[in-house]
């Protein structure tokens, strides 16, 4: 319990808390620790003692595009959803990781600044948006970040926009064992858009081509750049446009839509989400994913990749 009366000096402290709770997909171990933070400060205080102290730790988010793979984390996972200043100035704007990425999005649609509405359409915080590089409506978080401060090995930097190393639903911070602290957006000043009439449009659109009522994990794939190897017929137009083709569509085109295993099943509405339709586990959610990967090579030949984070405990 040295650790427990340790951890309470930097947080609100559960213990043996059940991590369903704090995914989207409600699902997930138990952590032997849990701890949610109010603060940057809090946060670095707290990973510089577990850091001395040689304790596993894990950092979450919203837990909206993570799946959490395994019975127990004998460790300490940390909450970042109290930690969620967010600051204008004139078109900047700093948010801290755990800001929510919605309600940035509200606050800059309020402040007159455009180039953010997308943002209203992606669950989660900042930090894990940040991370890995989330998008809609034809825009991802590269368009519109300046810089990222994180700590590493005890220090805090500040990273350039170049050094995060942006790719399509992918940075620097998924391959590296950075916590991203806060996020620096530069935005434009708004002229002549109805910027909130944008936005319900923006909700709606989400809420007739992605399925509710179901827990999930959002995307689990990630879209497929079209080049020579892509050998498809008859793809639609739209895809040869974007040069993207939609992992969705490859789904359904192998069959997949509706597809069962345990509690896991692939959306009707949106074929790239797996939802939990009752009483999924995580092996579940894996396995058909992994059935999705198979079925769409046998198909395709196209090798998918998660774009959902899985992380195991």
């Amino acid at each position: 319990m040295e650790i427990y009366k340790k951890l309470k000096e930097f947080g609100k402290v559960k213990l043996n808390e059940p991590l369903f709770k704090h995914t989207s997909i409600k699902i997930g171990g138990v952590a032997d620790f849990f701890i949610f933070v109010d603060s940057v400060s809090h946060l670095v205080d707290l990973l510089n003692f577990l850091r001395k102290e040689d304790i596993n730790y894990i950092v979450l988010g919203g837990g909206t595009n993570t799946l959490l793979v395994g019975e127990r984390f004998e460790g300490v996972v940390i909450s970042t959803v109290n930690v969620r200043q967010i600051k204008f100035d004139e078109n900047k704007v700093t948010a801290d990781a755990g800001s929510s990425t919605a309600e940035i999005a509200r606050m800059s649609i309020k402040n007159n600044l455009t180039g953010f509405e997308w943002g209203i359409c992606v669950p989660g915080t900042i930090g894990g948006a940040t991370c890995g590089n989330a998008g809609a409506m034809g825009y991802d978080m590269r368009d519109s970040v300046e810089k990222v401060e994180v700590y590493r090995d005890g220090e805090i930097l500040e990273l350039s926009y170049d050094e995060c190393e942006f790719g399509y639903r992918d940075s620097i911070f998924k391959h590296n064992t950075d916590i991203i602290l806060r996020v620096f957006l530069k935005l434009e000043v708004n002229k002549n858009k109805d910027l909130a009439k944008e936005a319900m449009n923006n909700i709606t659109h989400r809420n007739k081509t992605q399925p509710q009522g179901f827990p999930s994990s959002g995307c689990v794939l990630k879209n497929v750049a079209i080049d020579k190897n892509i050998k498809i017929k008859d793809l639609p137009e739209q895809f040869l446009q974007r040069g993207i083709i939609s992992t969705g569509w490859l789904i359904d085109q192998a069959g997949m839509k509706g597809e069962s295993l345990g509690g896991a099943k692939v959306s009707e509405t949106h074929c790239n989400f797996v939802i939990n339709a009752g009483g999924a586990t995580t092996d579940d959610i894996v396995d058909l994913i992994e059935k999705i990967k198979d079925k769409v090579y046998d198909k395709f030949g196209i090798k998918l990749e998660e774009e959902v984070r899985i992380i195991h405990l």
